[in-house]
């Protein structure tokens, strides 16, 4: 063999080398950035479970707070029924001509105030102040 058949043999064998070594270290690139590209993706899914997490556990805070403010208004609203029912059956004899004890008006115009707020506002959160007996009143001289 002579010294030109060797030096193209060595460079031959050099650009094979190379060429293998270069696909090589491509293959390795490409794994290197997909694994990077999945750690990325596995750690937002992370973030995303907790958010959703602490939102459900948020959600389960207000649940309970507007069973509890719902309870105190079912409560609230069996005593108000239980003292108009006692009133009236108390003066039952008295009201043939329809005529109402001024505690069972009072109490009727409060409740009716009580429900205007709350439809306006619901049972926990506060909006503009609904208005009263006495406001609706004020200033309409068709009405005592």
């Amino acid at each position: 063999m002579s010294r030109a058949a060797i030096a193209l043999a060595a460079l031959v064998l050099a650009l094979a080398a190379g060429a293998a070594g270069y696909a090589r270290g491509h293959a390795d690139g490409k794994a290197a950035e997909a694994a990077r590209q999945d750690a990325a993706t596995v750690k937002a899914m992370g973030e995303q479970l907790q958010a959703h997490a602490d939102l459900l556990k948020r959600s389960n805070v207000a649940s309970q707070a507007m069973r509890a403010a719902a309870t105190r208004l079912e409560s609230a609203n069996q005593q108000t029924t239980r003292e108009m029912s006692d009133a009236l059956f108390a003066t039952a004899p008295s009201r043939t001509d329809c005529m109402f004890p001024d505690g069972v008006m009072r109490g009727l115009g409060a409740a009716r105030d009580r429900a205007a707020q709350a439809a306006a506002s619901g049972i926990r959160g506060a909006l503009p102040a609904a208005a009263t007996a006495a406001q609706e009143h004020a200033g309409r001289p068709d009405r005592p």
